[in-house]
């Protein structure tokens, strides 16, 4: 539709009463990248943005942009969907990409943390520019997701209050999210705004039951998520709904039941000699 317009030599601006923006930069990039060459700058950065993009793909949200070494997404726009909809999809891949950072480093051993921001409102969107014309988005809901980012903290996910409410009404995924506290106080002061309630995104499952290892509980290889035995049958030939990682292995937890602290665990494709103290048996040994 973008694209009709423009070749009519029509102004492209689009109304969104709904849509979820994600904004991540890079902790303490300034100093890092002036430890580096430049050519080694422009290699790290090409392969942090090549594994978000591909994320990005796999979560279904829209890359808007990469200035620097802030990261853009949003859901709900150019394709429109429910605000429930939206806001779980970039949850997802914000939680996917804090995954992949913490696992990321360079060939010279460097490893990078990222911080996050969340938000959702209405915005407007729209192709700024003739020569490299390009579908930006516009309104109080970006810039409150900027500052969502910007006062975050390093390796986490700050949402906004709407975007916290969003994801408690996300049907076939629980959410657990954290409110945001300093010195007793809740929420942060965002300027512009005063202070603002914001909540920490920890991590999601299918259920209750999926933030727990118990009995009859499975551990999917190779994301590592938890899944318990009726979510296991009921997504047993689709990929993980948590990650949307396919599934090549079903590891069922045999041990004493446990509360889990991570967003996943570390599981190998199950070997021939799991045991009973390892407490994980390959569902496709059973």
């Amino acid at each position: 539709q973008a694209i009709r317009k423009l070749q009519r030599g029509q102004t492209v601006v689009e109304k969104y009463n709904i849509v979820t923006v994600f904004f991540a930069d890079i902790v303490g990039y300034t100093g890092a990248a002036g430890s580096m060459r430049p050519a080694q700058v422009m290699k790290m950065l090409n392969e942090l943005y090549t594994e978000l993009d591909k994320l990005a793909e796999k979560h279904q949200v829209y890359k808007v942009e990469t200035v620097g070494n802030q990261y853009m997404v949003v859901a709900g726009a150019p394709l429109r969907v429910p605000g429930r909809v939206g806001a779980q999809r970039v949850a997802l891949f914000a939680l996917d990409a804090m995954n992949f950072v913490s696992k990321y480093q360079t060939k010279e051993g460097d490893k990078i943390l990222i911080r996050a921001g969340m938000a959702s409102g209405p915005t407007v969107a729209g192709v700024v520019g003739q020569a490299m014309p390009r579908y930006c988005f516009f309104g109080e809901t970006v810039d409150f997701a900027s500052k969502m980012e910007v006062t975050s903290k390093k390796m986490k996910v700050q949402v906004s209050e709407m975007t916290y409410r969003l994801l408690l009404d996300c049907v076939n995924l629980k959410f657990i999210m954290t409110k945001r506290m300093e010195g007793g106080i809740a929420g942060v002061e965002i300027k512009g705004k005063g202070q603002q309630i914001t909540y920490w995104i920890e991590k999601a499952s299918p259920c209750e039951k999926c933030f727990e290892l118990a009995t009859g509980s499975f551990a999917l290889v190779p994301c590592g998520h938890i899944m318990c035995a009726d979510c296991n049958e009921k997504y047993k030939m689709l990929p993980c709904p948590t990650c949307r990682c396919k599934v090549d292995d079903r590891v069922e937890w045999r041990g004493k039941p446990t509360k889990i602290v991570d967003e996943s665990i570390e599981v190998e494709h199950a070997p021939n000699n799991l045991d009973e103290e390892v407490g994980l048996t390959s569902e496709t040994m059973l």
